[in-house]
């Protein structure tokens, strides 16, 4: 008995040394820790301000025979139960084409310009209840097929992702699961995107679109005569919701500028107080970059939603501060303005953000003139 044990555990040996030449490749470990101080607006409760982060990240990257190299990475969010956080891996094909697996790192698609405005920290929505208008649905499920087409020196690209069901989460090998949506495709379509030391532009466009299995357009469709019943289950889509941008950045020097539009009919059913047509957002930013040690940003942002309820009522009025279309009506704005400062030392940095918003659109029990509402943090993080 023990000389057969001997025998297999060589032979399994054998077999693991021929795997490991035949997938030779190297493998790193990153980690940060960050530690950070948050204050809000003084009408909502913040409890203890001070906040502890910690990831760790497993990566590896190889090169293929016959041209090209294979990329993968794992995030672990280090809470006391240390969750996957995010995984992908990706297939670089000599260059000129990426084809990748992405399970929540949303570094891929249209979730990876859903607001590329530069900043120096964080974007200008950040910690604020209410986020400005954005594409990048589909390319932040967990489990999307990407590939990515790139011409070399203009960077003009095209890439496409694919999400067999939305809403899903991490998948073992082997493994199904369900989500709470349809397929989703979206594109991006870099025109020009180059980038050197003192210059830079990009410009482009991306759409999305969910395909939702029961919308009421579907269900409707799937009738005999449709025309004489009104039917739609409750939460469906009145038909698929997609949604665009176009975008455009440049660099001249230690100035980066960026701005953003974005269209999103979600096909929200209904016609309540609360059911959007659509929405459309304009960002805008600018950033200042000195050496690789401090860098400082500032950016405006309008967001204004249209309901399917053309009556909801009230005056439209212009308030002070941050407050627009505060009243109501078919039509409400949100703005929002924010900054945000960083500095680099080697593994160790520091950084800060202010976020604003107007009032109705963080917290709609508190409309009045000037209650805008406002997410300030400063951060201090270690990585190796």
């Amino acid at each position: 008995m023990n000389k057969l044990k001997s025998i297999g555990i060589t032979a399994l040996a054998g077999t693991l040394v021929s795997l490991s030449a035949a997938q030779a490749g190297g493998v790193s470990v990153t980690g940060s820790w960050e530690i950070s101080y948050t204050n809000l607006n003084h009408t909502k409760v913040t409890g203890n301000k001070l906040g502890i982060n910690k990831n760790l990240g497993f990566g590896a990257a190889g090169d293929v025979s016959d041209g090209g190299a294979v990329t993968w990475k794992t995030t672990l969010g280090m809470s006391d139960s240390a969750g996957l956080s995010s995984a992908s891996m990706s297939l670089n094909m000599g260059g000129m084409a990426t084809l990748a697996y992405d399970s929540g790192t949303g570094g891929y698609g249209a979730n990876a310009i859903d607001n590329i405005v530069p900043t120096a920290w964080e974007e200008i929505d950040y910690g604020l209840t209410t986020g400005i208008t954005d594409v990048g649905a589909v390319s932040a499920t967990k489990g999307v097929i990407n590939l990515t087409v790139k011409a070399p020196t203009a960077g003009t690209a095209l890439s496409l992702s694919y999400a067999s069901r939305m809403g899903g989460g991490h998948q073992a090998d082997g493994a199904t699961g369900e989500g709470t949506g349809g397929r989703g495709l979206d594109a991006v379509v870099d025109f020009v995107n180059y980038s050197a030391p003192h210059f830079g532009f990009r410009w482009g466009v991306a759409a999305q679109i969910e395909l939702s299995p029961n919308s009421c357009r579907q269900q409707e469709l799937d009738l005999a005569n449709p025309e004489d019943m009104n039917v739609c289950s409750a939460g469906a889509h009145k038909n698929h919701p997609y949604a665009g941008t176009s975008y455009m950045t440049l660099k001249l020097g230690p100035l980066s500028l960026g701005t953003q539009a974005t269209f999103k009919d979600p096909q929200a059913p209904g016609t309540g107080t609360t059911a959007i047509d659509n929405k459309r957002s304009i960002i805008a930013g600018a950033a200042l970059t000195f050496g690789d040690t401090i860098s400082v940003s500032y950016g405006e942002a309008w967001d204004r939603y249209k309901y399917n309820n053309a009556a909801r009522g009230g005056d439209v009025t212009e308030g002070g501060g941050l407050q627009l279309d505060v009243a109501g009506g078919q039509y409400e704005t949100i703005k929002y303005r924010g900054w945000s400062a960083a500095i680099n030392l080697g593994p160790v940095a520091l950084k800060g953000t202010r976020n604003e918003v107007g009032g109705w659109g963080e917290n709609s029990s508190n409309t009045a003139e000037g209650q805008g509402k406002h997410h300030s943090e400063v951060n201090l993080s270690i990585a190796f």
